[in-house]
């Protein structure tokens, strides 16, 4: 009888012990459920509705302090039923993709500030070899924008029209002539250069766009495009209806109201101009109408 009461006290006892460790690990495995560090992981996020999505989406462009924390700046975003879509670049380094850690640093970054996490898909602009464009620049506007022209892209067949655009350099642009930096106010209208953009262009003619890198192929010799003796002056209208125009040995050009005018290498104006004096212009590399604009006059004197 005693043999029998100890081994049922033993199985008692084992019994107890097992429904005790079982007990403690089903506990533990709840604790760690619960303090759960977010998904690192891209595209594993699934339980998100479309309204969600675009509720965070719809702020990454608002994240400047984030991307700027990353040395990256915001290009465009955009989502589909499914994911986020991002496109950024980096500041100062075009050429540079982001490595796969700089990347999930961003996107914790990017989940942190939204106040959740979705699925994200995140490209990274970057320029090539090729430039976007290589040509003159053939005028400079109160802005600072350059005008680029092409010699030999033409956007039409009867090759009227040169493929052009209005360069808005980025504050992290890079400017060079010989290998060396130059600062844009050093660019000078004349300059045959090849640049690149940030790929978004206005579809206007000419276009406009954000530049990222400008080379100085060769800098202006200070000819011009034409060279004479001023025969005509004439102005009309008052304020933005104001027109110009120069006659240069019988020849009447028209005047941008960005048109620079340079005496003895310092800023003039057009009533600065007078009759019968020598002057050096230079013109847009496109035409509008039968007269050739002039985007830069310089005053022999």
């Amino acid at each position: 009888m005693r043999k029998e009461m100890r081994l049922f006290g033993v199985v008692v006892c084992i019994l107890f012990v097992t429904i005790l460790f079982s007990s403690c690990g089903k506990s533990n495995l709840l604790n760690r459920d619960e303090g759960a560090n977010p998904s690192k992981t891209p595209g594993k996020v699934t339980s998100i509705s479309k309204q969600e999505l675009e509720k965070y989406v719809n702020q990454l462009p608002l994240l400047k302090n984030v991307f700027d924390s990353h040395r990256v700046k915001f290009q465009s975003s955009y989502s589909n039923e499914n994911e986020g879509f991002l496109e950024i670049r980096r500041i100062g380094d075009h050429s540079k993709l982001l490595s796969e850690e700089e990347e999930a640093e961003l996107r914790q970054s990017i989940y942190k500030a939204v106040g959740g996490e979705f699925p994200l898909n995140i490209s990274v602009y970057t320029i090539g070899d090729q430039p976007g464009l290589t040509g003159k620049i053939t005028a400079i506007d109160e802005k600072g924008r350059f005008l680029v022209v092409s010699s030999n892209k033409f956007l039409d067949k009867e090759m009227k029209m040169p493929d052009a655009a209005w360069y808005t350099m980025s504050d992290d642009a890079n400017i060079e002539f010989e290998g060396k930096p130059v600062h844009a106010r050093d660019v000078r209208i004349g300059s045959i250069v090849k640049v690149w953009s940030e790929g978004m262009m206005l579809t206007s003619y000419p276009g406009q766009t954000t530049g990222l890198r400008l080379e100085i192929m060769t800098r202006d010799n200070g000819i011009g495009d034409a060279r004479g003796n001023v025969t005509g002056l004439e102005k009309t209208g008052e304020g933005v209806n104001t027109e110009r125009t120069i006659e240069v040995d019988g020849v009447k050009h028209r005047l941008l109201p960005i048109t620079q005018v340079w005496v003895n290498d310092e800023n003039a104006d057009f009533s600065d101009i007078k009759m019968g004096e020598s002057v050096k212009i230079w013109f847009a590399g496109y035409e509008i109408g039968p007269e050739k604009i002039v985007t830069q006059v310089v005053i022999e004197r």
